[in-house]
């Protein structure tokens, strides 16, 4: 495990935002590593480390508002799946005002990915 800590963010956008200019938020991550060349074995590392994450991301997430850091976010391919980030997403952050923005700055889109057309999907692309 590691653990950081930071001061909150005027970022609306950021997983340490807060309004209360007093707030901390932790960063926790869950680290294993891949001592071993042997494939199966890190096959083993890999899926229990998934598991873990899987585990905590049901039992603790949403009882301690934890949220992933931006890189860390993975786009899912299960459409069910998808659509449960994409409501979680909306929920603590200000997305329509995202999508707002994005098309004002970015109207062709240069500045997009495959990530963000996912996560944010405009009203438009619904």
């Amino acid at each position: 495990m590691e653990q950081r800590w930071t001061a909150c963010s005027q970022s609306t956008m950021s997983p340490a935002s807060s309004s209360a200019e007093d707030e901390i938020f932790s960063w926790v991550g869950i680290i294993m590593h891949l001592p071993t060349m042997v494939a199966r074995q890190r096959k083993e590392i890999t899926d229990e480390f998934f598991h873990y994450r899987h585990l905590t991301q049901v039992e603790l997430w949403d009882k301690y508002s934890a949220y992933k850091l931006w890189a860390k976010i993975e786009v899912l391919k299960d459409k069910d799946e998808l659509a449960a980030l994409q409501a979680r997403l909306r929920k603590r952050f200000p997305v329509d005002a995202y999508n707002k923005a994005r098309k004002e700055v970015d109207p062709n889109r240069i500045h997009s990915n495959n990530m963000l057309e996912k996560l944010f999907p405009s009203s438009e692309t619904n």
